[in-house]
C-alpha cells in the first residue's frame, strides 16, 4: 500500500497550511489593527511586489497646493502653481524560520503524534513568530532602531533611520495633584540628560501627550489623524487590511509601554481612566483599535504595547543601556544613567510607516532521515518610517509622522 507523505513543493502544503499559518500569525497580531492599503492608514501597506518583480517599492507624496489662487477679475496666467510630489524607496528582504520533528518517539509521548499533529503545532508556532518577527520590526522600525541580528544572520527586513532631532521628545512630567511638564516644559537634548534630571519629572502622562500632539500638528510635514473604519468579520480580506468599511473616525494613536501606562493611570485616577476607556468603548465595536482596554484621550488613541523598547542604564555603554548605537553598532552612543530606565513611546499619524509584501509567509515541508518532518515559512517584505524624498530629489526630510517619546518609567 503507497504511503501519504507531503513533498517539499506539496501543492497541497503550499494552498492548505500556508494561509492557514498567515492567518493565524494576523490574527494574533496587536499591530494588524492599524495596517491598511491606503494612505490614511496609520501603516501603509503596498502589496505590488507579489505580483511583480523587485526589490524596490516606491511610495509617493502629493504635496498639498500652497498658493492661495486669484479672486475677483484674477488672471491665473503665468500664475499657476507647480505639481509637487514626494518619493521614498522601500527595500524588501527575504525572513525565514524552520522547526523539526525530534523523531516518532518524541511525537509519541506528546499531543503531537504523527505528522498531522507535528503540522497544527508547526501552523501555530510558526504563526505566532510570524506575528511576532512582524511587530517586533514595525515597533523597532518606527522607534528608530536596528535589525536583529544578534544570532548572526544577515536580516535587512527593517530600513533603518533613527529619529531626526525634531521627531523625538526626551522628557516627560510629575505625576501629581497639580502635574506639570518637566525641565520647563522643553525636551532634553539625549537620554543621558533627561536621565540626569529629576525622574518624579520625566514621567508619561496626558501633558505629554498634548505637548507632542501639539508638535506634530505644528511640524512640517504637520501630521495628519489616520482614518479607521468599520471592519467587517465576513469580508476575507479586511482582517489583513481594514479599511474598506465605513468611515468611523480620524484619530492619532500612542502605543505606550505598560510602565508608562501606569503613570498614566496614576495622574487620572481610577475613575478618570475608567472614563477615558469607556470613552473609547464608545466609538463602537466596529473596529478593535476601540477595544482592549484602550483609552482615549485629546484625539488620540493611547494603546499600551508590552513590545515598545525599554532601555536601562547599567553604568557601561553596552546595547542594552540605551536606544543611540555607535558606527560599528557594538555599543550605545546615549546611555541612560545607571539605575535609570526609559521607554521610547510612539506618537503616529497617517502613514507613518509603510510596509511592502514581495512574498506572504509561505509553508515547505521536507523530511529528516527519512521520516523527521522539518517545515519551514519564508516571506519577503521590508518595512520603513515613511519619510518622503522632496519633489525631484534624493534628500529625505523629517519623518512624516512618527514622533518618539522618551520618558522615564
Amino acid at each position: 500500500m503507497a504511503a501519504t507523505s507531503y513533498a517539499f513543493t506539496d501543492p497541497r502544503a503550499q494552498t492548505i497550511w500556508a494561509p492557514d499559518m498567515f492567518e493565524y500569525a494576523l490574527e494574533n497580531s496587536r499591530l494588524t489593527m492599524l495596517m491598511g492599503n491606503s494612505k490614511d492608514s496609520i501603516v501603509h501597506v503596498n502589496k505590488d511586489l507579489t505580483t511583480k518583480q523587485g526589490g524596490t517599492i516606491i511610495f509617493k507624496l502629493r504635496n498639498r497646493l500652497s498658493g492661495g489662487g486669484q479672486g475677483d477679475d484674477g488672471d491665473t496666467t503665468n500664475n499657476e502653481e507647480a505639481i509637487t510630489k514626494g518619493n521614498m524607496s522601500l527595500e524588501v528582504h527575504e525572513r525565514m524560520h524552520a522547526v523539526k520533528s525530534a523523531g516518532k518517539m518524541s511525537e509519541q509521548l506528546t499531543d503531537a503524534k504523527g505528522t498531522e499533529g507535528f503540522r497544527q503545532d508547526a501552523k501555530e508556532e510558526l504563526g505566532v513568530w510570524t506575528s511576532e518577527a512582524i511587530e517586533d520590526d514595525l515597533v523597532t522600525c518606527m522607534s528608530g532602531c536596528y535589525n536583529e541580528n544578534s544570532g548572526g544572520s544577515d536580516i535587512q527586513t527593517i530600513n533603518e533611520s533613527y529619529p531626526e532631532s525634531d521627531r523625538i521628545w526626551y522628557g516627560g512630567q510629575s505625576i501629581t495633584s497639580s502635574p506639570a511638564l518637566g525641565n520647563s516644559g522643553a525636551t532634553y537634548a539625549s537620554d543621558a540628560l533627561l536621565t540626569a534630571g529629576t525622574t518624579a519629572s520625566n514621567y508619561f502622562g496626558t501633558l505629554v501627550i498634548n505637548k507632542v500632539r501639539a508638535n506634530a500638528l505644528s511640524a512640517a510635514p504637520r501630521f495628519t489623524p489616520g482614518v479607521f473604519r468599520q471592519v467587517s468579520a465576513s469580508a476575507e480580506r479586511d482582517v489583513r487590511f481594514p479599511n474598506k468599511g465605513k468611515r468611523l473616525g480620524n484619530y492619532f494613536v500612542v502605543l505606550a509601554h505598560p510602565e508608562q501606562i501606569e503613570t498614566m493611570r496614576a495622574e487620572v485616577g481610577t475613575n478618570g481612566w475608567a472614563n477615558m476607556t469607556a470613552l473609547c468603548r464608545q466609538q463602537g465595536d466596529d473596529h478593535p483599535i476601540f477595544s482592549g482596554g484602550n483609552v482615549l484621550w485629546n484625539g488620540c488613541i493611547v494603546v499600551e504595547y508590552d513590545r515598545i523598547l525599554k532601555r536601562t542604564g547599567a553604568g557601561g555603554t553596552t546595547l542594552a543601556e540605551g536606544f543611540a548605537l555607535n558606527a560599528g553598532r557594538t555599543a550605545t552612543s546615549d546611555a541612560c544613567a545607571s539605575g535609570d530606565s526609559v521607554c521610547r513611546a510612539l506618537f503616529l499619524g497617517a502613514q507613518a510607516a509603510c510596509f511592502g509584501w514581495a512574498m506572504y509567509p509561505g509553508w515547505f515541508e521536507d523530511y529528516i532521515d527519512c521520516n523527521k518532518l522539518k517545515v519551514k515559512t519564508d516571506m519577503i517584505y521590508g518595512v520603513k518610517k515613511t519619510k518622503f524624498n522632496a519633489h525631484g530629489g534624493t534628500t529625505a526630510g523629517s519623518e512624516h509622522a512618527v514622533y518618539a517619546i522618551d520618558t522615564e518609567v
